[in-house]
């Protein structure tokens, strides 16, 4: 979904996403999750979920009241060089972004899809590896990596931090985040609703994320 945002496309960052609402009906009545994927001069693209029934209905010229930019924006440190992407089916989307920043920057990004169909390939930039191996969690590419995102479900990131352990000894703070795909209804933090267990205590995936570092996650999981 392509917005024309002139005022929003200069504000949106890495990692963040919209939260989307038809004004002129209040069905579906909460406001919807739309994930920053790409800026084109200035429109702002997002992806919602094909079934969403926002997605559904709304149709080109369509008039969207959104609130955005939301959550912390995904940086990297200078010393964080090789960065690698993990996505699982169609939760690729806000890695895009991510992994367009990072060769921006000049960093070497690799993004593995654990889903062969996720994303056509031809639509990346060419200085971007990607591969959609069967086995996505190789030790070879955990342990190149200086920084690792990943986008998918909670038994991706539970694999992952298995492999992480096996391939680096342990999950040092700060090298691997994920993304959490909960309802975000407020966007402000209010709600609770997407609120995450984590080793800090209960964080709130709109304003607090929507990047969580793994270990936190995973210490707490054990």
């Amino acid at each position: 979904m392509t917005l024309d945002a002139p005022e929003l496309a200069p504000a949106m960052r890495p990692g963040q996403f919209a939260l989307l609402r038809d004004p002129a009906i209040f069905d579906p009545y909460l406001r919807r999750t739309a994930w920053f994927y790409r800026i084109e001069n200035e429109r702002v693209a997002c992806t919602l979920p094909a079934r969403d029934p926002l997605a559904a209905r709304v149709r080109p010229g369509d008039l969207l009241d959104a609130l955005a930019p939301l959550g912390r924006a995904i940086e990297f440190d200078a010393k964080e060089r090789r960065i690698l992407l993990v996505s699982e089916g169609a939760r690729v989307a806000p890695l895009i972004a991510i992994a367009d920043s990072a060769v921006a920057q000049q960093r070497e990004v690799v993004l593995v899809s654990r889903s062969a169909d996720a994303f056509p390939s031809h639509l990346l930039a060419p200085e971007i590896e990607y591969r959609t191996d069967a086995d996505a969690l190789s030790a070879e590419l955990i342990a190149w990596a200086d920084a690792m995102v990943a986008s998918g479900s909670d038994e991706t990131y539970h694999a992952l931090a298995d492999a992480a352990r096996a391939a680096r000894y342990r999950i040092e703070p700060g090298w691997a985040r994920v993304l959490i795909d909960l309802p975000m209804p407020c966007g402000a933090g209010e709600c609770y609703a997407c609120g995450v267990d984590t080793l800090r205590g209960v964080q709130r995936a709109c304003v607090d994320g929507p990047a969580f570092d793994l270990s936190d996650l995973d210490r707490r999981r054990r």
